[in-house]
């Protein structure tokens, strides 16, 4: 049976199979949005679940499976009514399941490497739902493919846990997100990538979004959203197998790179880093500005550095295949740069942001890759000497990201 034939039968059986109906039989292409037709991994998990045991489920990404724009966010959600669905299911066969919404505004997958610990895998979970297809177009294209597979392979890594892959967009451009990449890596390890726009008609999207919002769906939008999300779930759970087949938990080699995979964040604490004395460097150590979330999906607060000195320079030891600077963004900011003097390495750090009128974003600069394994590097954050900005001399890191191969 090819994709498009059963998606139909999946559709013809909806009245009959409780399956969620989207509309006709209509495929673009040879895609239906709904990913791998076997997912052993998940059927093992709704097998748990269906025999009466205890699962996790974690959906992690950023503010739209936080739920902003839904009217409550965390019901009306996406990801809140894809809990229903388990929740449900936990009902009907006597088990049940813990449901961790760590959507966190603002992340995308190069933020998402450093929280993967505290926001999902403390959680033991079963099953993972990952959504960074709408951030991650604004990462720069390389890092995103790396800091992507790099999410993915940590929470693969040595588990039989399901991991099952999002991919939202603008509305302004159903095409505009990092699907096409995100696609690629997750077909590599035989990941579902549910792709939003592949079930929506082009005519639909107006009644998705509300105003002039062209990034956050709204109610409509996310019951949409979660509609395609559970007509997968339903799919596999009307079509369990008696038995499961083994599940090979070893990592294939990486597609692009395995060095997100293992990260290490130096924030304001890690004092044995820096290569000088910070009383003399114009930064202060301070509780990095974090979004609403953070608590919420279970991060602990991060202390990063801050300055207001236009001469400033904190000089940080750092080792790894490749060193970036996780900083927070809007207009009251100013822009910094980014130095490793042993390689004459700069990068700006785009603090200011124009259209951040009183709410921060965040964002990740990568200044150096392919680093010599275990040379140590001397990296410097200054404030951008501009004198068009002097009224904004302020800069807050969160951190700098360090990744080993």
């Amino acid at each position: 049976m090819t994709m498009k034939q059963w998606m139909c039968a999946v559709l013809v059986c909806g009245a009959t199979c409780g399956v969620v109906l989207l509309g006709g039989c209509a495929i673009k292409g040879e895609r239906s949005g709904l990913g791998a037709i076997d997912n052993p991994r998940l059927q093992q998990a709704m097998m748990k679940l269906r025999q009466g045991e205890t699962i996790s489920v974690v959906s992690i990404g950023g503010s739209i499976t936080a739920g902003h724009q839904a009217v409550p966010p965390d019901s009306a959600g996406w990801s809140g009514l894809v809990n229903q669905w388990w929740q449900a299911k936990a009902k009907e066969t006597g088990g049940a399941v813990n449901y961790r919404n760590s959507g966190v505004s603002g992340t995308d997958s190069a933020f998402a490497s450093i929280r993967v610990k505290d926001h999902a895998l403390a959680y033991n979970p079963d099953v993972v739902f990952v959504e960074f297809a709408m951030n991650d177009q604004w990462l720069n294209a390389r890092v995103r493919r790396r800091s992507y597979e790099g999410v993915l392979r940590q929470l693969l890594n040595d588990s039989e846990r399901a991991v099952v892959l999002l991919a939202v967009n603008e509305k302004a451009n159903p095409d505009k997100s990092a699907r096409a990449d995100q696609e690629k890596i997750g077909d590599h390890y035989g990941l579902p990538t549910l792709v939003w726009a592949d079930w929506v008609e082009p005519a639909d999207w107006d009644r998705y979004f509300t105003g002039s919002e062209t990034i956050h769906p709204n109610n409509e939008g996310h019951a949409n959203i979660a509609a395609g999300v559970i007509r997968y779930l339903d799919a596999l759970w009307n079509s369990l197998p008696s038995k499961i087949p083994p599940i090979d938990t070893a990592l294939p080699q990486a597609l692009v790179s395995a060095e997100f995979q293992n990260v290490r964040l130096i924030g304001g604490n890690d004092t044995d880093y820096l290569a000088s004395d910070i009383a003399s460097s114009g930064w202060t150590a301070k509780k990095a500005i974090l979004p609403d979330e953070w608590k919420k999906s279970g991060g602990e607060d991060i202390i990063g550095w801050t300055t207001n000195d236009p001469n400033a320079d904190l000089a940080i030891k750092v080792t790894g295949k490749s060193v970036g600077v996780l900083f927070v963004e809007s207009d009251q900011f100013r822009n910094g740069e980014a130095w490793i003097e042993e390689i004459d390495a700069w990068w700006s750090i785009n603090s200011y942001v124009s259209y951040r009128n009183g709410y921060y974003g965040y964002a990740y600069a990568e200044i150096a890759d392919d680093l010599e394994a275990g040379k140590e590097y001397t990296l410097h954050l200054y404030v951008e000497q501009d004198d068009e900005e002097v009224e904004r001399v302020s800069i807050d890191v969160i951190g700098v990201i360090c990744t080993t191969q």
